[in-house]
């Protein structure tokens, strides 16, 4: 797969209830420019080391095109921090591949998108 960008977004909030944890952020994504992102994830196991994520973007370019996604995957916890794997569909047409880790006390997500086709 075509690396499209790293990334390296900054928490700005996180909800919690009984079932499931909500993370917003905010980050620069190379093509994609700015992007804010909302995830939630949801706990599939009684100990909340494993579960499924749900999420939705919104970017915007340099040059003012404003872009809509849709976000699914599956996640792994491992002490302070969640491995994140999953699709990501886009109001372009762009179908992607991302792979990231969360660090619960730093309060990152870090890592990268790929072209899910090439």
């Amino acid at each position: 797969m075509e690396k499209i960008a790293d990334f390296n977004f900054s928490i700005s909030a996180i909800s919690v209830d009984e079932d499931s944890t909500t993370l917003n952020m905010e980050a620069e994504v190379g093509k994609y420019g700015k992007v804010y992102l909302s995830i939630t994830l949801l706990s599939s196991s009684s100990d909340r080391i494993t579960g499924t994520y749900l999420g939705d973007a919104r970017t915007i370019t340099g040059e003012g095109e404003m872009i809509a996604a849709s976000l699914q995957g599956l996640w792994r916890r491992e002490g302070t921090l969640i491995h994140a794997k999953g699709l990501d569909n886009a109001s372009n047409g762009d179908q992607n591949y991302a792979e990231a880790t969360f660090d619960l006390i730093q309060k990152t997500w870090v890592g990268a998108v790929y072209d899910a086709w090439s």
